[in-house]
């Protein structure tokens, strides 16, 4: 289960973060995850930043529920 702490761990970010920052820490995080996913060979590394997209998916669910984006 997800914290807010943990939420924001995840996205690197400091807790006075706001929606804009969110969106746009989750966005970027989002894109350079898929990007070094699809240039990769190495199935394991493909596999781990798969787990961080759905990860990060899961942040943004989190602050949605919470209405915080």
């Amino acid at each position: 289960m997800i914290t807010e702490e943990r939420a924001f761990y995840i996205l690197q970010l400091d807790q006075t973060a706001t929606a804009e920052e969110i969106v746009e820490r989750y966005e970027n995080l989002k894109d350079q995850y898929r990007k070094i996913k699809d240039e990769t060979e190495d199935l394991r590394t493909r596999l781990a930043y798969q787990l961080k997209q759905i990860e990060l998916d899961d942040v943004f669910i989190f602050f949605r529920r919470k209405q915080r984006i």
